[in-house]
């Protein structure tokens, strides 16, 4: 162990790990550019939606806005065969109202006027954006596609581990592990730059193919996570059928009563009842327009046939594990509000393209070129 601190470069395990490295970063290399360059991009999701789609954001008209009722019923009526599953009120990066809309075949994602309620248009099936998201979550191979992007997150995961050990320069030298000498020759600079760029970067890429991970494989994942710490089950509430031939009520009945029992709150969101015997349901922001990717929003579940309000899941005190279920897929996409943080998930995003562009001319360099040098 001494000599792997002080002399690292001379131990046969450091050698070892460097070929896997090498080779690992070799095979799965391109691959692990297209999906972080791709990821990076979709870190600005929403603000390319709108440089393509500009009619779909933009209001038409200014003043209050609409109530949400009028919003469900502007869509039902212009898709009188569909059902509409919930509505989202404007954010501070989307000024218009979200609806979905739809039926087992398809799903409608509309955006509608914040004022009039009018429907503005649906993002379409197949666009830049669209195919972006593909890309990067199935490779544009569907199942298949998914399934090989949980391998290269392992992959990728293991590029972590050993990287970590081959970056290691010794308890002498250790801090000129995290800087360039841009006087030395451009093959030492390129050495330093993967070797800085990694360390630097190495916890966050970690996290990305671990969360890549979870959201490939989630079932898995939630399984190893509840192992270790175990998961608050929850129940969401009911509403009670007595009567299998009842209507529910009306939606705007239902949101005014929730609004009755949310005083001084906007609503954010409202999701209509999937089945005979689910709640309606009204999520609450304290601000308006709803901050972006926010996670502070109260919930208030009704009884759709009464708008008695049900019982909420208990609020037990949440474990480790219940922390990290609800932080994967904000941390993995770069879900925040703030447009700083978003700009560091850019950023720290390109990490991993730079490491395989430079970690790329080392191998080329001291690998083939050697070769056809010989040859």
């Amino acid at each position: 162990m001494s000599t792997f601190l002080d002399r690292p470069q001379s131990t046969l395990v450091r050698r070892a790990l460097f070929q896997v490295h090498i080779w690992v970063g070799v095979l799965t290399g391109l691959y692990i550019f297209v999906v972080c360059t791709t990821g990076a991009a979709l870190v600005f999701r929403i603000e390319m939606q709108r440089t393509l789609h500009p009619t779909l954001f933009t209001p038409t008209k200014t003043g209050p806005v609409a109530h949400p009722a009028d919003v469900i019923d502007s869509v039902t009526r212009a898709y009188p065969n569909q059902t509409v599953f919930g509505v989202d009120a404007p954010t501070t990066t989307r000024p218009t109202y979200l609806a979905y809309a739809g039926s087992n075949e398809r799903l409608f994602t509309l955006l509608l006027d914040p004022v009039d309620a009018r429907v503005l248009g649906e993002l379409p099936d197949r666009s830049f954006v669209r195919s972006l998201q593909e890309l990067h979550f199935d490779l544009l191979a569907g199942r298949t596609g998914r399934i090989v992007n949980g391998l290269g997150a392992a992959c990728l995961l293991l590029m972590c581990a050993t990287g970590v050990v081959i970056w290691w320069p010794g308890r002498r030298h250790w801090r000129g592990g995290f800087t360039v000498d841009f006087r030395r020759p451009w093959t030492r600079i390129t050495w330093e730059v993967h070797s800085a760029v990694g360390i630097c970067t190495v916890l966050l890429i970690a996290m990305w193919a671990v969360t890549g991970l979870s959201l490939t494989f989630p079932n898995r994942f939630r399984d190893v996570v509840n192992a270790v710490s175990p998961l608050a089950v929850t129940r969401t509430p009911e509403s009670r059928v007595t009567d299998k031939t009842a209507a529910h009520l009306d939606w705007r009945a239902l949101v005014d009563r929730a609004c009755e029992l949310a005083p001084g709150q906007h609503v954010a969101r409202v999701v209509t009842p999937s089945s005979p015997t689910a709640a309606f349901l009204v999520m609450f922001s304290r601000e308006q327009p709803t901050p972006a990717a926010s996670a502070d929003l109260s919930s208030v579940y009704l009884d759709q046939y009464t708008g008695k309000r049900l019982a909420e899941p208990p609020s037990t005190g949440r474990s480790v594990g219940d922390v990290v279920m609800a932080w994967v897929a904000t941390l993995h996409v770069g879900g925040f509000g703030a447009t700083g943080l978003r700009v560091a998930w850019f950023i720290v995003g390109l990490a991993p393209p730079t490491l395989f562009a430079t970690g790329f001319i080392m191998w080329w360099m001291r690998v083939v070129r050697r070769r056809l040098l010989r040859a």
